[in-house]
């Protein structure tokens, strides 16, 4: 497709205008990969703080195409029993670390199959959800869960969140943001302090990484909804520059090589 990413001119992350190109990939292997797109996706990297990231962000036009389908993990409801348990943990680690919720609201951006925002109610939280993909929205409500259509920013424009939520959680969320800062200010500006932001994506800077890397198997270079590669220094950086504080590292089961990390709001 012509046109169908939009340049970064800088950093997205220090606005740096050092950057360079890393590498050119082919995504036609990715299941949602599907002409016009473009068969390759190509990567730079900063010269002042080192982060990694695509070389432009997707426009309205190529995402209609990408978000044209969903796949099967991605669907409210998919493998809830098994999913359950795995969101469990997740929620267990944000109740060690802020107690038993009372009256508390969770917002969950991103909530794909649904499986945390089902897991944080049966403990007991008031839950809400975020999705980009509209059909999710509509599925999760039939649960009695109420969701909006969109991105974080949009919804603090158009809900009142009452109470203000206290715990957030944006799981595998920030690398698909074509400017994670403002995602993750987003978290900060509306979130109850004290508050906790629980987020999750792969880390490159674990030795699986290295390993993948170094044998040709590292299946992120092809994922076409990233647009950022994070390392776990990276991550605490930019989470403590908007306002959090990095509080607890877990490796994550949600996905290859993934970390999870517990934040709170200082």
């Amino acid at each position: 497709m012509k046109n169908e990413r939009i340049t970064y001119k800088v950093c997205p992350l220090c606005e740096s205008g050092d950057i360079d190109p890393l590498s050119t990939v082919s995504c036609t292997g990715h299941p949602e990969w599907r002409e016009p797109l473009e068969p390759s996706i190509s990567w730079m990297k900063c010269g002042n703080c080192e982060h990694i990231f695509t070389d432009g962000y997707f426009t309205d036009k190529a995402l209609k195409v990408l978000f044209g389908s969903t796949l099967h993990q991605q669907t409210v409801g998919n493998d809830i029993e098994v999913q359950r348990k795995t969101s469990a943990k997740m929620v267990e680690r944000v109740v060690v670390a802020s107690g038993l919720p009372d009256n508390t609201l969770w917002l969950d951006v991103g909530f794909g199959n649904g499986s945390l925002l089902m897991t944080a109610k049966e403990f007991g939280f008031e839950v809400f959800g975020i999705d980009l993909r509209k059909q999710n929205v509509d599925d999760i409500e039939k649960f009695g869960i109420t969701a909006y259509h969109g991105t974080l920013h949009d919804a603090m424009l158009d809900v009142t969140f009452k109470p203000k939520p206290t715990v957030i959680s944006m799981a595998d969320v920030v690398e698909h943001e074509p400017f994670p800062k403002d995602a993750v200010r987003s978290a900060r500006e509306l979130i109850e302090c004290p508050g906790m932001l629980l987020i999750s994506m792969p880390n490159a800077s674990a030795p699986l990484w290295h390993y993948w890397n170094e044998t040709n198997q590292n299946p992120y270079w092809q994922e076409l909804e990233h647009y950022h590669v994070f390392t776990r220094e990276r991550i605490y950086a930019l989470l403590e520059e908007v306002g959090f504080k990095p509080c607890h590292y877990a490796i994550s089961q949600r996905y290859r090589a993934c970390m999870e990390i517990l934040a709170e709001a200082v």
